[in-house]
């Protein structure tokens, strides 16, 4: 199922096409001659080299002897479709939904092409009749309504969908839009209205009160409060002076049990190229969930980057004692130890790790080269002649 984007209120919101498409879309039908099976597989083939012109005239070929063949018209509506030739490709849905109401996949065409060409009311007329095929498809009417800024009946159906069916994420995610885009009038909601007009004018101060009092509040959803620390955290890249807030606002995160915001806005950190503000936001989290297994290799690694091998053997020698199955901390303490000058340790650590690395070619050339800079460190050449040699040997496996 492709996925299609229309442009509502101040922001894109993202918009699906008919989502009730469990089973295949049928392309055989009954064939009574060969001039007319010849025909309609010279259709489909030359639809599926994009040949659709050509498609089409084998696909009239076959209305010669098959004038009411339902299929046959809907093999033409996508034709038209893909040719953009929009009038058309409507006769031709329509014409097989006369023919054939109960074929729900001649509504599905109808509405994508409806969909396509923000004919909405349309669109939801054939939704209409995918109803009666299979109530969830109501689902497919609330991008529907807001596309037709229809929000409180948006907002109603979503609710009514929850109620029946349990709560979605596509649902929820409209929900949030909503509020977000039509800045409710409500108190709840005000601040945020206030916030997004404080960080356009820079106003970090205002900025950051009007983040503490939206994190504190019990009615924002938290895919809400997720988006407003990703705001701020791009404006505190642009001021650093404010990452104090950020600390503060990861401490109102603490019944999160979805989210570790430290970790993001660490990530965020690392990926800009600044470490030691990644470090401390990592350490953050780790205050959070000590044995977060994702986290912790995290913090190794930027370590590692930035040459705490004594933290960093610490850190690993932990993580060894939480995960004794997880290679790559004794990865990290055999190369934080070979960089102090503790060779026998490296040694042991890497040994033992190597037991527990399967289908891990770049991890495991990089436990045989440290096992060989251990080695060397021990002066056992010999040794360290091998563990080279097997490390070249994995990488020339990596380039086949």
């Amino acid at each position: 199922m492709n996925t299609k984007t229309i442009a509502l209120f101040l922001f894109s919101l993202f918009v699906l096409p008919f989502s009730g498409r469990a089973q295949t879309e049928p392309e055989d039908i009954a064939m009574v001659s060969d001039a007319f099976q010849d025909s309609f597989y010279e259709s489909l083939l030359q639809k599926g080299i994009e040949n659709y012109d050509k498609a089409i005239v084998a696909l009239e070929n076959c209305l010669v002897s098959q004038p009411n063949n339902a299929s046959v018209h809907f093999e033409l509506g996508k034709n038209y479709l893909a040719l953009k030739q929009y009038e058309n490709a409507y006769q031709s849905f329509q014409k097989a939904t006369k023919i054939d109401p109960k074929n729900k996949w001649f509504w599905v065409g109808i509405y994508d092409l409806s969909f396509q060409t923000k004919n909405y009311e349309r669109a939801m007329t054939a939704v209409q009749q995918l109803i009666l095929f299979d109530e969830r498809n109501k689902d497919d009417l609330i991008p529907l309504y807001l596309a037709t800024n229809q929000q409180e009946k948006a907002l109603a159906l979503i609710n009514e969908m929850n109620a029946k069916f349990g709560k979605s994420q596509e649902r929820t995610q409209f929900k949030n839009q909503i509020l977000l885009a039509t800045k409710n009038e409500a108190a709840d909601w005000k601040e945020l209205g206030d916030f997004k007009n404080y960080l356009d004018t820079k106003n970090g101060n205002q900025a950051a009160q009007a983040l503490y009092s939206i994190l504190a509040n019990p009615q924002i959803p938290n895919t809400v409060k997720h988006r407003v620390v990703n705001e701020f955290l791009l404006f505190t890249y642009q001021n650093p002076q404010y990452e104090a807030v950020l600390e503060q606002a990861i401490l109102l995160f603490d019944s999160d049990k979805e989210v570790n915001v430290a970790q993001v806005i660490g990530k965020f950190y690392q990926n800009k190229k600044q470490t030691k503000t990644a470090i401390h936001f990592y350490e953050l989290a780790l205050q959070k969930e000590v044995g977060a297994v994702e986290t912790n290799l995290l913090l190794l690694q930027a370590y590692t980057t930035t040459q705490q091998f004594q933290e960093l053997a610490q850190k690993a020698a932990e993580g060894m004692e939480l995960y004794p199955a997880q290679g790559y901390f004794y990865y990290y303490f055999g190369l934080a130890n070979n960089q102090l000058g503790q060779f026998y340790k490296a040694k042991e650590a890497l040994e033992t790790g190597l037991d527990f690395v399967v289908d891990e070619l770049d991890l495991e050339i990089n436990f045989n080269l440290q096992l060989a800079e251990a080695y060397n460190g021990l002066g056992d050449f010999k040794k360290k002649d091998s563990y080279f040699a097997k490390a070249n040997q994995l990488t020339q496996m990596k380039k086949k």
